[in-house]
């Protein structure tokens, strides 16, 4: 690029052209650019940047996107990650729960090529690595995602949700890395109180199936979305009686987990159980 040539040993001629090439998920001249800038990264820069180098950081993600594990360790260790596993395979650790928001609406960079998959949904998944995470919800079909799918993502805040007592940060997807083919489905369900609904996720995950309580869903405008939205932003959770499930698995699978589930509470039934995606 013209800015690296007039300034071939500028730190920021060689981040601004490793932004660039993030925004438009080219991977492989992310992951040099990046390089370069972090052999450029001084005391000056240091200073700049509170000490942390943003140049790893996009190094960081390149190299997920490109598989590239012995160069994403390197990145997150010059950022100052810790703990992360030794080896030259994929990075598995465990960051936690962390909402992401799939086919985000509003670009981070200038000329960014936007992952469209299909509509706006946040969703929590378990990240895997810094920029990396697997989908632990049950996405609508209208995303173009489903549980499990590998998603990288970028590490600037874009709003917030709240798991219990905590308040964590929402994550834009950059890109799907890897599709789960897992299926979904849509169950009608008959129970005599909300709670026994609610102890499906847990059956289900342990049993390494997806189920959400898809009924009461919070339909966000976007600017709540990128906020931290207040309680009177959540619907009412609807009363007992028939609610709707969103399951992921396959098809024998799923039956024996939901005969499993409702053999163990009585009153509860499933009314129907159809195949949407």
């Amino acid at each position: 690029m013209a800015l690296t040539e007039a300034a071939p040993t500028s730190f920021h001629s060689w981040f601004e052209a490793g932004l660039h090439a993030k925004a438009r998920r080219d991977w492989d001249r992310c992951r040099a650019w990046n390089s370069r800038a972090l052999e450029l990264f001084g005391d000056p820069e240091s200073e700049e940047f509170g000490g942390a180098n943003p140049a790893a950081w996009n190094l960081g993600i390149a190299a997920t996107a490109l598989g590239d594990w012995d160069t994403a360790r390197r990145a997150w260790t010059v950022y100052g990650i810790g703990g992360l596993e030794d080896g030259t395979g994929p990075i598995d650790g465990n960051f936690g729960l962390a909402p992401i928001r799939l086919n985000p609406d509003r670009p981070s960079l200038d000329l960014e090529v936007p992952a469209r998959y299909g509509d706006t949904e946040v969703v929590w998944c378990w990240r895997r690595s810094p920029a990396h995470a697997v989908v632990a919800s049950v996405p609508l079909p209208q995303s173009g995602h489903r549980f499990r799918d590998v998603i990288l993502h970028d590490g600037e805040p874009k709003g917030s949700r709240r798991t219990g007592d905590q308040e964590v940060s929402v994550f834009d997807e950059i890109v799907r890395l890897c599709e789960s083919g897992m299926p979904t489905w849509q169950a009608q369900v008959s129970a005599p109180s909300l709670a026994e609904v609610e102890t499906v996720g847990d059956f289900f995950g342990e049993r390494g199936l997806g189920a959400d309580n898809w009924s009461g869903m919070n339909i966000l405008c976007s600017d709540c979305s990128h906020g931290s939205p207040s309680a009177d932003h959540h619907n009412e959770k609807p009363s007992d009686g028939t609610m709707i499930l969103g399951l992921a698995g396959h098809e024998d699978d799923l039956a024996r987990a939901l005969e499993m589930w409702t053999a163990a509470r009585p009153g509860v039934s499933v009314l129907a159980l159809d195949l949407i995606w």
